[in-house]
């Protein structure tokens, strides 16, 4: 038997750690979806599939479909936005200044986490038990928020003191590429629902 089918002792010491890696995720989550079920949100989901609203929407085929492309267009162009502040940030596009290309983006922005909030009550009224009873649902619900606040405070701490050159300082250069970062998770929490096991 030659030497190369021996299996290496650190590949397989890093399998199991990934191993045990992915058994501890999927641990905390079902712990998590457990905890979930023990508390009212169980009875709350229930009776939201009781209402009219969501009747209305799981009897119209079509509703869950439309409400889910108008909620991937406002991800897109809230992401959008992100990317477009960063890009002026870093001074890799855009002519205008950083702070009339903050301000702009910033209003396409709120409308799209309007619309966002909108469409994903929309989305949870018509499938409560799915959305309200996954871990993932409220995890990307807690970085969400915190993707708002945090944006709130970076529109009204950071833009308000950009200088007349366009300086900006360590705070802002942190906080754009970590709001690209924060977006990226939100969208793969998003898609990640579908496959959590409720």
């Amino acid at each position: 038997m030659s030497s190369d089918a021996v299996p290496d002792a650190d590949a397989l010491a890093s399998h199991d750690r990934a191993g045990e890696e992915s058994t501890l995720m999927g641990d905390l989550l079902f712990g998590f979806t457990e905890w979930i079920r023990s508390t009212q949100l169980t009875e709350l989901a229930l009776w939201i599939s009781d209402t009219g609203l969501s009747m209305w929407i799981v009897t119209h085929f079509w509703a869950i479909p439309i409400f889910q492309c108008i909620h991937i267009l406002a991800i897109s162009a809230s992401f959008a936005s992100i990317l477009m502040m960063n890009a002026r940030t870093f001074n890799i596009a855009g002519s205008s200044t950083l702070a009339e290309t903050t301000a702009r983006y910033t209003k396409v922005l709120g409308w799209s986490l309007v619309v966002l909030v909108i469409t994903g009550f929309l989305m949870i009224m018509g499938e409560p038990v799915r959305e309200l009873i996954n871990p993932i649902f409220w995890i990307k619900m807690g970085l969400f928020v915190f993707a708002v606040l945090f944006t709130l405070w970076f529109s009204r701490r950071v833009v308000r003191r950009i200088g007349p050159d366009d300086a900006i300082g360590v705070a802002g250069r942190v906080s754009m590429p970590f709001l690209i970062v924060l977006w990226c998770v939100i969208m793969l929490c998003g898609r990640w629902i579908a496959y959590a096991p409720v």
